[in-house]
């Protein structure tokens, strides 16, 4: 009888047609996520969050998943600090028209019922999506507390507090942080935490087929471009006359790559390299291909012919790879200096920025530099004297400087670092090919110590789209050259013999960085003449 009750609940189980999903703050404000709007399809990356039931909060549901374990099903330890630490399974919740990464710290396989919260995150997070026709949108928000009593208290969140305004579009940015509401109530605070979106799943068109050829990285030589796909082990050269050679190489097809970018390209003379999680590959002019190392590269940069690899063979371990063409790799270890944060290459040979972390809480340590030559010779530098805080630290610059958030250090001889002018404002990134130095970040406003920089003013461009700022600079005065809005804000950026510069920035093809400020890329549909080569063979 039991039996037959259960069966009866499992058969009267129908999956819903209708989810919401709590999309964040920092997700929208970073552009990542387009501002969710009534009536249009929304796509997220999705991650699960189980929480007890709760009648009063719209966000929390039951749901049926069949749960498939992530990272080889080992689970990893989380120390957010030094009295607190557990161990959690990362599990890919695969539903009716969703899929959600769930963190959990109890293991769980096959089909489940689980009750919490769908969260619209960032994409390095998760391996899930959802995507759906948006038919609400509320902005929500929790109330906070400090005490009156107490110089300077904290804010803290009062429990059961949730609470959701409707609106039409999600705003572009968020209320920063804890913010008062009414004056006669100080110590009163309200925080936007981001928008419950609610999807339906069945009124939305299928998802449009994947290009050919979705461009990941590129690299020039000469008036060549070599392109790498952003999941397939695919490479094509586009020359001049922009006719398209095809490569395949033997490696991986990444289903949810674990990186914006899983392959790296770089072009010389005789061909290209092609570096990423899966090892090394060598493309060459006429047409063959051949893998070098099965070694994981982290990130590379060539000098002429010769690549200089960093790979990644262990968790905790790392190693140089030298590689030159129709030669074995030349390895030496790199364990003990920390994680590859950057790297460049400079006059005899290459310069990199490393940067220790504890493995189980993510503190960061000592950050130092290493120059090594074109034959393999590494010079390691001591720990810097300063140090290096941001998520993002690159190097470039002539020069060669450590960007570090608003910070900026002038490398010298002896690989310890001085003092250098910052950049005005906080960039995403950037870097520097041939004599010029490129960064990405968001479009000003004209507030903080920046002003308008690296613009002359308010910007005349308008889109409906999101956008990102690529700046061109003198690599030696960081005088800006020409300001670029672009759909990427991690593009992979090349110049060609002619100086255009050309970076990755949509699905289907490359963009040519224009002269005049503040005007649209040109398109380079790369996937359209691969799909034209293919037809005329």
């Amino acid at each position: 009888m039991q039996a037959d009750r259960v069966t009866d609940q499992h058969e009267k189980w129908r999956p819903p047609t209708h989810l919401p999903v709590l999309v964040t703050d920092s997700s929208i404000e970073d552009g990542e996520t387009p501002q969710p709007e009534i009536g249009t399809i929304g796509e997220f990356p999705l991650l699960f969050h189980e929480l007890p039931t709760d009648p009063a909060d719209p966000s929390i549901v039951t749901l049926r998943a069949s749960a498939e374990p992530l990272h080889s099903g080992k689970p990893t330890r989380q120390q957010p600090r030094t009295d607190e630490q557990w161990w959690d399974w990362a599990v890919l919740l695969r539903g009716a028209g969703w899929t959600a990464t769930w963190y959990t710290r109890r293991p769980v396989l096959g089909q489940v019922e689980v009750t919490g919260r769908l969260i619209g995150d960032l994409a390095y997070a998760t391996t899930g999506r959802i995507r759906g026709r948006i038919t609400r949108v509320r902005v929500a928000a929790d109330r906070y507390h400090r005490d009156p009593d107490i110089p300077h208290s904290p804010w803290k969140q009062i429990p059961g507090t949730r609470h959701y305004r409707e609106v039409t579009t999600a705003p572009r940015f968020f209320a920063g942080g804890t913010r008062t509401t009414d004056p006669a109530a100080p110590n009163d605070g309200i925080r936007e935490v981001g928008v419950l979106v609610d999807l339906d799943l069945t009124d939305v068109s299928p998802p449009p087929l994947r290009p050919s050829i979705v461009p990941g990285a590129v690299s020039a030589h000469g008036t060549d471009l070599w392109v790498v796909d952003r999941e397939l082990p695919l490479v094509v050269r586009v020359d001049s006359d922009r006719q398209v050679t095809e490569y395949t190489i033997t490696g991986q097809i990444f289903d949810n790559p674990p990186a914006i970018r899983t392959r790296r390209v770089w072009a010389h003379a005789g061909g290209c390299w092609v570096g990423g999680w899966d090892g090394i590959y060598h493309c060459s002019l006429d047409g063959t291909v051949g893998k070098v190392s099965d070694a994981p590269i982290r990130d590379g940069a060539a000098h002429g012919e010769v690549l200089l690899a960093v790979a990644v063979p262990s968790r905790n371990a790392a190693e140089l790879l030298l590689v030159r063409p129709d030669q074995e790799p030349v390895s030496s270890s790199a364990s003990g200096w920390g994680d590859l944060e950057s790297m460049c290459t400079v006059d005899d040979g290459f310069l990199l920025l490393f940067r220790q972390r504890d493995p189980s809480t993510g503190a960061l340590g000592v950050t130092r530099l290493v120059r090594v030559d074109v034959h393999g010779i590494a010079t390691l530098g001591p720990p810097l004297n300063t140090a290096v805080h941001s998520y993002r630290p690159f190097l470039a610059g002539t020069p060669p400087t450590v960007f570090d958030g608003t910070n900026a250090y002038r490398v010298l001889d002896d690989l310890t670092v001085v003092d250098a002018v910052a950049l005005p404002v906080r960039v995403l990134g950037g870097g520097q090919i041939g004599d010029v130095m490129w960064i990405v970040g968001h479009p000003p406003d004209g507030t903080g110590r920046g002003g308008w920089w690296p613009l002359t003013g308010r910007p005349t461009y308008t889109a409906e789209h999101q956008y990102w700022l690529f700046t061109l600079l003198d690599a030696h005065t960081r005088e800006p050259i020409s300001s670029t809005p672009i759909r990427s804000s991690q593009p992979d950026v090349t110049i060609d013999s002619a100086g255009t510069v050309w970076v990755t920035a949509t699905a289907r093809g490359l963009h040519a960085i224009p002269d005049r400020t503040m005007t649209e890329p040109v398109s380079l549909d790369v996937a359209d003449l691969l799909d034209r080569s293919r037809t005329h063979r």
